[in-house]
């Protein structure tokens, strides 16, 4: 049974659909859960010389922190930096979140504007719809296998793991992250994306 709309000739001849995208990764092949993985990410000194960084959101908290390590602040400085829509979105959600009357609104919300004007358009990525897509189906299987399908709210986090995940794997970057756990995992389902792994 086709949708309403779809003809069996259309689907024969589209090409590429979105089910390519998503079943890129069999979810059948994800049965259980996945072990935590140790020893994924590089050390900062060992990406190649000119590679690109693109920093998962838990970068960014840590330098509104002042709690970036001195060698991932070294590295980002001394590389291309791809930012990604996904932790724009993630940054600005934190600022919308913030209760106007609360005493301390205006400074976290002045932090993280600053923060933002600091990156152009220009360097910033967004997911494509194939992205979108696999990040579905990679966000699922983690969902069911890693967190008991984790909520409403946990899906989320998790599908805006991949996308930043996919992201950097588009745009050729390496992938600068504090969260060891669910970053590890998503290198299962592509080793090729280089991660670099810090603790704040």
């Amino acid at each position: 049974m086709t949708a309403p709309g779809i003809t069996t000739a259309a689907i024969t001849t589209a090409g590429i659909t979105a089910a390519d995208w998503a079943f890129r990764h069999n979810p059948d092949d994800w049965p259980a859960t996945l072990p935590r993985r140790h020893g994924v990410g590089l050390a900062p000194e060992a990406l190649p010389a000119g590679m690109a960084v693109m920093l998962d959101t838990s970068v960014y908290i840590s330098r509104l922190r002042n709690r970036l390590p001195p060698a991932i602040i070294a590295c980002i400085d001394a590389r291309p930096v791809r930012h990604s829509a996904v932790a724009c979105a993630e940054m600005a959600i934190g600022a919308g979140l913030l209760a106007p009357a609360h005493p301390a609104t205006p400074r976290n919300r002045a932090a993280i504007a600053r923060l933002l004007a600091a990156l152009p358009e220009t360097d910033i990525v967004a997911p494509d719809p194939a992205a979108w897509t696999e990040a579905g189906m990679i966000a699922g299987i983690l969902a069911r296998t890693q967190h008991g399908a984790a909520g409403a709210d946990g899906r989320r986090r998790l599908l805006n793991d991949a996308l930043l995940f996919l992201s950097a794997r588009a745009a050729g970057a390496a992938l600068i992250s504090a969260d060891h756990a669910d970053m590890g995992r998503l290198a299962g389902f592509d080793p090729t994306v280089p991660l670099v792994l810090f603790a704040p």
